[in-house]
């Protein structure tokens, strides 16, 4: 249920990557996709653009609407109603929605209800189990529809004990989508090993959410010249199709499986956008009009194989600001060197910037 239908004769072979800086000569990077168009562009409208989500045939926004939301919009949820509008206005078709953190559900159902078909609907199964179709069930009837587009597990379990569970939860969300109560069948885990073994076991998936942001981004740092008018030297980045260069097997496992790719954790969890880097570069560039959050969002972006990242927005300047990423362009120089400074002042804190339950995020660095 999109509001832009994929057509069937769009063009489906492989998309060129676009560099990440401007160079003084123009020099491709990376060697071709290693997906075909599984995040291939569906259409553009005003205000959003739009990318295939794998195979599914279903079409998602660039920008997603991330599923965590703070204390302050949790009290006052026509403070929240006004920011879900304005996505909406703005072309946001993809609503990730937590109900065991956030008790979403009958809020997120309300505001939603009226755009039901024209939304692209993203659950999280969190229920034992032996309750995973209750939980299905549960969904939809609080939604009041007969399918949920994205249905995923959080599989980080690479015990006995965790396999079976994946094993059991995947082996239902397959038969509900059988049965036409589920349209694509996802997964996300904090570990790569288990994506690895997770994509070589389950054929049936069709998409996962994985963490990718300008730190988190599991590429290798080339060197990459700036215009010739640029008075310092920035690191330009190789693309290895948002999976570890150092992992061929991961890489390989995502190729073949074809399967659609969702950025979660463009801002690590927030903790990228309150650390504090002390540069003067800062400010010439900060001046000229750089932004962090618009800058990180292009870096992902740009990466043709994502179909969509799902940053948290908590207010509607957030929500404009996310989606005029969408239009930037490819990256620039200034963004370039301001997401290298931010990247450094991480470095020096040693994993610090991140609160403890979120460090897992620093093994997914190149």
């Amino acid at each position: 249920m999109t509001s832009t239908p994929a057509r069937e004769d769009e063009p489906t072979g492989s998309l060129t990557r676009r560099q990440f800086f401007p160079r003084a000569a123009a020099v491709a990077v990376g060697a071709g996709a290693l997906l075909r168009s599984s995040a291939a562009v569906a259409s553009d409208t005003g205000s959003m653009k739009y990318r295939l989500l794998g195979q599914t045939g279903i079409s998602v926004s660039e920008i997603g609407f991330g599923s965590h939301l703070n204390p302050e919009n949790l009290a006052d949820p026509a403070v929240r109603a006004a920011q879900i509008h304005r996505g909406l206005e703005l072309g946001i078709n993809l609503f990730d929605v937590y109900d065991h953190s956030y008790h979403q559900f009958a809020p997120m159902s309300k505001l939603l209800a009226p755009h039901r078909d024209s939304v692209v609907l993203s659950l999280v199964s969190v229920w034992p189990q032996d309750r995973t179709m209750a939980e299905l069930e549960h969904s939809l009837s609080v939604f009041g529809t007969d399918t949920i587009d994205l249905y995923r597990i959080l599989a980080d379990g690479t015990d006995d004990a965790g396999r079976r569970r994946t094993e059991a939860q995947l082996a239902t969300l397959q038969r509900a989508k059988e049965m036409g109560k589920i349209r694509a069948i996802g997964v996300s885990a904090h570990d790569q090993a288990a994506f690895l073994g997770l994509l070589q076991s389950y054929p049936e998936l069709d998409y996962i959410m994985f963490p990718y942001n300008f730190r988190h981004r599991a590429l290798t740092l080339d060197a990459a010249a700036l215009p010739e008018d640029a008075s310092e030297q920035v690191a330009g980045f190789r693309d290895c199709t948002s999976v570890p260069c150092q992992d061929p097997g991961f890489a390989a496992a995502v190729r073949e499986s074809r399967v659609g790719l969702i950025a979660m954790k463009p801002f690590a969890g927030g903790s990228l956008l309150r650390l504090a880097a002390d540069d003067p570069r800062l400010q010439p560039l900060q001046a000229a009009g750089v932004s962090l959050p618009q800058a990180a969002l292009q870096f992902i972006l740009q990466t043709p194989d994502i179909a969509c990242t799902v940053p948290a927005m908590n207010s509607v300047a957030e929500v404009e600001q996310n989606v005029s990423a969408v239009f930037g362009g490819p990256l620039s120089a200034p963004q370039g060197q301001y997401l290298e400074i931010y990247n450094d002042a991480a470095d020096k804190t040693d994993g610090g910037y991140l609160p403890e339950k979120y460090r897992w995020l620093e093994d997914w660095r190149s």
